[in-house]
């Protein structure tokens, strides 16, 4: 069986049972724009499966680790991203209410994936109180400031301080 799959055999013969599974493995193609899960970062999945009269009832809980870079200064930034969700699956193709399944094995990944990417720090920040880097030296302000006169405007748009432009 491939990482992400749960056999769901017994389940099939009738609603109000239940299976519960763990797996650890790695997902590809975890990422957005300023963060992602590396390709070899496990990621480790808990839940159960539910056998409900229109299909499987699949509960969810993701855990990994995510890295990425601060938007305003920069620097790495890591954190614990956990997860949880609740979706049906139907024999079938994935539509847009529902997963698909066929035959006797629910593969998670595409659930596990959307929860993951839904979840990541489209965003992150080193902390919330980052001061950023100085927009003229680009020296990281965190650190200290470094001396450059921001109050002095660009000379390129002096003519909008005057008034009535």
């Amino acid at each position: 069986m491939r990482e992400y799959q749960v056999s769901v055999a017994g389940l099939l013969r009738g609603s109000g049972q239940q299976q519960a599974f763990e797996i650890v493995s790695a997902l590809e193609g975890l990422y957005v724009t300023s963060s992602k899960v590396d390709a070899d970062q496990p990621v480790a999945v808990d839940g159960e499966v539910e056998a409900a009269g229109e299909g499987l009832l699949v509960s969810v809980r993701v855990r990994t680790r995510f890295h990425g870079e601060c938007v305003r200064c920069l620097e790495p930034v890591s954190g614990d991203l956990e997860v949880e969700a609740r979706e049906l699956f139907r024999e079938g193709e994935t539509t847009e209410e529902t997963y698909g399944f066929n035959g006797e094995v629910v593969d998670l990944s595409e659930l596990i994936h959307d929860q993951v990417v839904m979840t990541l720090p489209a965003v992150p920040l080193c902390r919330p109180e980052c001061l950023g880097l100085c927009q003229r030296c680009g020296k990281n302000l965190n650190l200290g400031p470094c001396g450059c006169d921001l109050e002095r405007g660009d000379p390129r748009w002096a003519g909008l301080d005057q008034p009535g432009s």
